[in-house]
């Protein structure tokens, strides 16, 4: 037990030391348009797997500098986190304008298409980091 002890604690000082290391900034070195999605999904135990296999392809559009798909993360319940959702979709753009190239895509409107009669809700958040 005291072997065990002493590993996690030394894990512990070697991770707060490595942390410690790291400059961390508040703000990123230019400008950031975060599109955050969430979906309620009608049918999610039908419907999960080939939802998310479109959201992977929706990824790809050439306009998104960095994109993540998930699911509710099994987390404390609180009254202030909701976990009702089945899908989230968050999709990082340098500028409004690829945002807005985004949303014009083609495969944007073929993947809602294909998908926005699975939903039952659908929740956007766009944030512009500065």
């Amino acid at each position: 037990m005291k072997t065990r002890r002493k590993f996690i604690n030394g894990l512990l000082i070697l991770g707060t030391g490595l942390f410690a290391s790291k400059k961390v900034s508040a703000h990123p070195a230019k400008s950031v348009l975060i599109h955050q999605v969430y979906f309620w999904l009608k049918n999610p135990k039908k419907d999960l797997k080939g939802f998310i296999e479109g959201c992977e392809k929706l990824v790809k559009i050439d306009s998104i500098k960095k994109a993540y798909i998930g699911t509710p993360a099994v987390t404390e319940r609180r009254d202030v986190v909701d976990h009702s959702f089945q899908v989230s979709l968050t999709v990082y753009f340098d500028s409004l304008e690829d945002h807005n190239h985004y949303q014009l895509h083609e495969d944007h409107k073929a993947f809602i298409a294909a998908h926005e009669g699975k939903w039952e809700k659908v929740q956007v958040y766009d944030t512009k980091i500065k």
